[in-house]
């Protein structure tokens, strides 16, 4: 993290310029991850159905299909045919831009194409417990495969140098997340007009993120070859398994229907993760004065406890439903999650020179040098959906919703994140639903932007930067999704 034109920082420790004789300050910002863009600091970037999908979310109140599993296991009861759902987004295209993202003129840019199933989902009945019925769902919860590479060279410098200059920096950046969910539930309909439902969710993550960030500089200055090389790399892998509970309750009255669901936190079974982290520069020199401003900073650890906490979520939604047209509202309240230690091993790392292993502030920078923590903001999203029919087998689907980033600072902020997915989403969609007698094709498209969000930059790899260096966000995405409900008999 940079902290002024002559001192930067490793992790906590504040150190003087290694160079100030030429003039300038190379910057390398430490920067762990962009948080998952847009997954991990977004509870609905992904919604489950097609149907769903194109109504805003907005199903807590009026879902009566198998999606009932996921938005509101109460209303599993008035789905009126057991059947067989898949649904997926067949295409989506996510692109990201951070105008100055690596340092003044140095743009980071990330567009990418993806097919994944958004739910497989199913109900079934016995005959003899007519009024129970049960459902199961397989589905992806989060999705992500960013990749970013950034490269700057340069000999030209604002502040004026003796010597020849030559000086390369690169920030490359890979974050992969996939979390699937499988579902059961069980719910009963205690009246005509009203059911209850508890689902059972197992929840595995798996997420896998590097980033690479070096600088060289190269000087000759009165014949005197003169080499600063700065790297500052970090790799994490983790897996985690957790469960959660949903209960909800839906209620049909007249043309409205009624929804409430509550979401539990989350419990770990298991988790486990592998970190890798290396700070290190290097002084080549002629000058033995320049060649002891070396340091190194290194650890490596392997299948150490990992968690990932699902917070506590208040879900409210109301459906008018009349002869041709169905207008439906969407509430979800996500409660905070305090600051937590996702990983926080007992690491060991490697120190060079030896005699900073009795520096106070080198060991407590060392304390936490591997430590990932992780924290939640309280947030509230809204959707709305409309279905019209158009046809006697054709129907309109849209809906608007928001998601608003849960991003919150931790103490760590300079090691592990920089305001990622800290840009709040917009989601529009429209596409149309077209019923046969046993089964329902559905097909549509949304259309996903940001509010620019201006933010530290990601990296700083140009030596020309500014007293105040900051990064824009933008963020927009299309997806192509594409439903199918089969309908068995009626026994």
């Amino acid at each position: 993290m940079v902290d002024n034109k002559d001192n930067y920082l490793i992790g906590d420790i504040r150190w003087k310029s290694v160079y100030p004789r030429h003039g300038f300050v190379l910057v390398i910002i430490c920067i762990f991850s962009l948080a998952g863009y847009p997954q991990d600091n977004h509870y609905w970037s992904q919604q489950f159905g097609a149907r769903a999908t194109l109504m805003g979310g907005a199903m807590i109140g009026g879902v009566r299909d198998n999606s009932a599993i996921f938005y509101n296991p109460g209303a599993v009861p008035f789905i009126k045919y057991a059947g067989l759902s898949v649904n997926a987004n067949i295409y989506k295209m996510d692109r990201i831009f951070i105008e100055d993202g690596a340092g003044e003129g140095v743009n980071l840019n990330s567009a990418k194409t993806s097919f994944f199933p958004q739910i497989i989902s199913g109900m079934f009945t016995w005959k003899k417990l007519h009024r129970i019925r049960f459902s199961y769902c397989l589905m992806t919860r989060n999705y992500e495969n960013l990749f970013i590479k950034s490269r700057f060279t340069s000999r030209d410098f604002k502040i004026p140098t003796p010597g020849v200059d030559e000086y390369i920096g690169v920030f490359d950046y890979t974050n992969q997340l996939n979390e699937q969910w499988l579902g059961f539930a069980a719910s009963y309909k205690l009246t005509d007009k009203l059911g209850i439902g508890l689902s059972l969710f197992a929840n595995y993550r798996s997420q896998s993120y590097q980033q690479t960030n070096f600088t060289r500089k190269i000087m000759l200055e009165d014949s005197t070859n003169w080499i600063h090389t700065e790297n500052n790399d970090r790799f994490v892998k983790y897996q985690v398994l957790t469960t959660l509970f949903k209960v909800g309750l839906a209620y049909e009255t007249g043309r409205w229907n009624i929804g409430v669901t509550l979401t539990t936190p989350s419990f770990r079974i298991f988790g486990q993760g592998d970190l890798q982290r290396e700070y290190a520069t290097y002084e080549i020199s002629d000058n033995p004065e320049d060649s002891a401003n070396s340091f190194m900073m290194l650890d490596r650890v392997k299948k150490v406890k990992t968690y990932f906490h699902h917070p506590v979520v208040i879900g409210f939604g109301v459906e008018y439903a009349a002869e041709k047209t169905r207008i439906a509202v969407s509430g979800e309240y996500y409660f905070g999650i305090k600051q937590y230690r996702m990983i926080s091993p007992q690491g060991d790392p490697f120190i060079y020179p030896p005699q900073y292993e009795d520096s106070t502030s080198v060991q407590e920078a060392a304390a936490k040098f591997l430590v990932v923590e992780k924290a939640a903001k309280p947030i509230f999203n809204v959707g709305i959906g409309l279905e019209q029919q158009l046809f006697k087998k054709i129907s309109l689907l849209a809906g608007f919703r928001t998601d608003f980033s849960n991003y919150r600072r931790t103490d760590q902020e300079g090691i592990f994140t920089n305001n990622g997915g800290a840009w709040n989403l917009y989601h529009c969609s429209a596409g149309i639903s077209y019923h046969r007698k046993k089964q329902i094709i559905t097909i549509g498209l949304t259309y996903t932007f940001s509010t620019s969000v201006k933010v530290n930059p990601f990296a700083d790899i140009n030596p020309n930067y500014s007293d105040n260096p900051q990064a824009t966000v933008s963020a927009q995405s299309f997806a192509l999704s594409i439903g199918y409900t089969y309908f068995f008999p009626r026994e």
